[in-house]
Order: C-alpha cells, then structure tokens, then sequence
C-alpha cells in the first residue's frame, strides 16, 4: 500500500544509527543521571517497564502487594507488576481522560497495597486528588506517554512517590527502548541507585545488535516502506503474537545508544509537543463529531497530547472509519482492543470496570504526531469526517449525551 501514512512516528535515521554508536565509545558513566527539565536529575533504566519493576522494587512493599492499576493501560504494566512478585488488581477510568477513576480507586482502596496513576496519552490522572484519596499508599506515576505534560504548572512524575518514563521508539523521543526514573524521596532514590547499579550492562556487541535492529524497525515503520513492507509485516506478527506472550521484562541498564539519542533530543521536546498539540486543536475544531467523542484539555492541565484518541459510539461504528481511513492510505490504532481478554485470562480481571471495557472497543488513534505536515493533517480530518458522514447512514447510533455511559 504506497503512501501509507503510519499511525505513529518512528524516529531513527542512519545518522542516529552511527552518532549512537559512536557515543558507545565515549568514556561517560553508563548509569549517570539524566537531567530533564522541570525534575532534575533522573535514574537510566533499559526500558519503561524495566522502570516500574524497578520503582515497585524500590518501595520496598510487601510480599505480593496488591498494587491498583487501571485496566486501560498497556498490558506491560500488568506483566511488570507480576515480574516484581505482586498482584494487579484493576481499577476503572474516567471516559473523559482514560485515566484512573479516583472514585472507583476509593471503593477499592481498603484491598490495595499502592496504587499506578497512568497518565494515557499523555493526558492526565490528577494525581493531587489521588494522593490525597490514597491516605499514604504509595502511587507510582506511569509517565510512559506523558512526558511534558504538567498539572497547574508542575510537570508530572513531581507528584507520586516514584514515576517512570519511556523513550521506547514511537513515543516522543523515539530512540529504540530506555527509561528513567525519578523520585523526590531522598531513600526511595538510594534504592534505585542500588538497584540499577546491580544491573547487567549490554556490551559492545549488544549495543551494535540493538542500534541496528532499532534502525530497521524505524525505516519499516516509516514512509516510504511502511506501506509496502512494514504494514503487512506488523500485521502478520500481530495475528500471531497475542499482547500477553510478550516476553518477561528484561531487566539491565540502559543501552549508551539510546542514552546519547534521549540526551540529544530531550531540547527539542517542548517544540515537538507544541507542534503535536496544535495538530490536536486543530483536529478539536475541524473534526464534525459528535460531543462526548474528542477528550479535552481539562482546566489547570496541559497534556502533551502524544495520542489523539476519539470515542466512537459502538464497536462497528469505530470499526467502519478505520476501514474507510485504510482505503485512503491512513492508518489508525485500535489501542487495546483485547485489553479485556488479556487481563481476564492472564491477570484475574472480574469485570468490574465497565467504562474501560467499552473504550476498549471504541477507541481509535489516528496519527497527530508533530512531524506530519499540515496538508497531511488537513487530508486525514477531511477524510474522517467524509467517512463519518457515511458511517452515520450505515450504523444505528445513540444520542451523544449515551456515548460514555
């Protein structure tokens, strides 16, 4: 399919490829801290999830703590929690955000041990209404999609007790894998430091092995290739690997490749994010949906609106306007369609969280990353919203004010 539009943004040029490398070389600590703005100095892990089994770690919590978790959110984050011996027990979210419902949280309080506030598309959980609601439970901050994104003014990952972040490629940094974390509690921070220093070091060979197969990805995942080889490839391997076979959560410290390449492009972010959020403003005003479908920027909080995510009325509705943006070279994310299935059967999901399950089937990404064009975001809007006027005559809906019941 030539000149597909990818649904997310892969950033690894062969320029990235031979600077990371070369920075391998360089006669720098490997598990120095990172500085990032609005925090300080951070703790390099190999990837995000790396980073939660970490920061679980360093809470020293029970044996088999109960740790709350919403269960719209990457299956990862319920694969990281059994890798570091405890149990996930699931909380809803809010329709407006897709982040962890404070009132469902405070029915579940009594049964948890901690408590992961995932900030979902870089939107937020507030989490200042949270810690105060959790009455001394610990809360991890899951800032996986949400760096540079602030509430009141304070950047997130400044309000839990520990936070993660991932710069895995597709997400704003895009450099292969590695994370960070960050604690203002001065012992929580010693343990991390011990914990990361324990950790196995990639060597040189591995180093090369990981830049290279990072490389190959991004160009699969990028025009001019991804239509023709990356799209098919992705979808034959997501018809044969299930969210829950991923492998177990390695455990090591970060590639240099990918600490030089988070280095590099961490004074880039505010102008990437302020690029991606006029996308989304702009897709707030040209997009002719319903009300209840779009999630807004809620009073004193600034997302950095990694995903734009929209809400559609039913499954077969959503499931209509990614076909019609495929037939025009636009490809979309179901983003965790089988979110359900795999906590059931592999993490002891119940069913009591009836606002996650139907977002989980009517919730569509479509692509707003900052290095689109303006016509491309113009194209994908028109094409959408061409597409939605058919939906409508095809599919019975209800009313908007029934889209988030």
């Amino acid at each position: 399919m030539i000149g597909l539009t990818p649904r997310d943004h892969w950033e690894h040029s062969l320029g990235d490829l031979f600077y990371g490398l070369a920075e391998t070389l360089a006669p720098r600590k490997r598990n120095g801290t990172l500085n990032i703005s609005g925090l300080g100095g951070c703790i390099p892990v190999r990837s995000g999830r790396a980073g939660l089994v970490t920061a679980i770690q360093a809470l020293n919590l029970p044996s088999k703590a109960r740790i709350g978790v919403p269960l719209y959110c990457c299956s990862a984050v319920f694969k990281a929690i059994a890798e570091a011996g405890c149990t996930a027990h699931f909380i809803d979210v809010e329709p407006e955000t897709f982040c962890l419902s404070t009132e469902d949280f405070l029915t579940k309080r009594s049964q948890l041990d901690a408590v992961i506030a995932v900030h979902m598309f870089g939107n937020l959980c507030d989490v200042p209404a949270l810690r105060e609601a959790a009455q001394g439970k610990p809360i991890i901050e899951d800032c996986a999609q949400a760096l540079g994104s602030k509430i009141r003014g304070r950047m997130v990952g400044s309000f839990g007790n520990i936070a993660f972040f991932s710069f895995r490629s597709g997400k704003y940094l895009s450099v292969g894998e590695g994370g960070v974390l960050f604690s203002r509690d001065a012992d929580v921070n010693a343990r991390v430091v011990r914990l990361t220093d324990e950790m196995k070091a990639p060597s040189y060979t591995d180093e090369c092995a990981h830049a290279a197969t990072t490389y190959i990805k991004s160009v699969l995942r990028s025009k001019p290739l991804y239509g023709i080889a990356g799209y098919p490839l992705w979808e034959f391997l997501n018809r044969k690997m299930r969210l829950s076979e991923k492998p177990s959560v390695a455990l090591g410290q970060i590639f240099m490749v990918d600490f030089a390449l988070i280095r590099k492009r961490l004074p880039l972010l505010d102008s990437a994010i302020m690029r991606q959020r006029d996308n989304a403003d702009f897709y707030s005003n040209a997009l002719k949906l319903d009300s209840g479908m779009l999630c807004s920027e809620k009073p004193g909080m600034f997302y950095n609106r990694y995903h734009f995510p929209i809400t559609f009325p039913s499954t077969e509705s959503r499931d209509l306007i990614a076909s019609s943006l495929l037939k025009q070279r636009i490809d979309t994310m179901k983003y965790l369609g089988d979110i359900v299935e795999v906590a059931a059967e592999q993490y002891g999901y119940a069913g009591d969280c009836p606002v996650a399950e139907r977002l989980s089937k009517r919730t569509l990404i479509i692509p707003s990353y900052y290095s689109l064009k303006k016509s491309e975001i113009e194209r994908i809007a028109e094409r959408l919203n061409e597409g939605w006027a058919e939906a409508r005559g095809r599919v019975k809906l209800p009313q908007s004010k029934e889209l988030l019941r």
